[in-house]
């Protein structure tokens, strides 16, 4: 699905936002292995968004940007 709003709608995308914290190092290691669209999921997870306005719109910069996020959290390995 290419329209991430409409991805983010999915029953299948919710119930992972509903696992919470203990989804975050799965979804980062996709994120790792295949940069898609995770963010609305770790937004609203972490409460956080840690994607610079510069790497808006760009998945490969709005996905390291998350990977380290999780890398200074010891949610993924170094």
């Amino acid at each position: 699905m290419s329209n991430p709003a409409q991805m983010a709608m999915l029953k299948s995308y919710q119930q992972i936002i509903g696992i919470g914290p203990p989804a975050l190092p799965f979804i980062l290691e996709e994120l790792q292995r295949e940069p898609n669209h995770w963010f609305w999921a770790l937004k609203a997870i972490t409460n956080e968004d840690p994607v610079p306005a510069e790497a808006l719109g760009i998945t490969r910069k709005m996905a390291d940007a998350w990977i380290d996020w999780g890398r200074a959290r010891g949610l993924v390995p170094a």
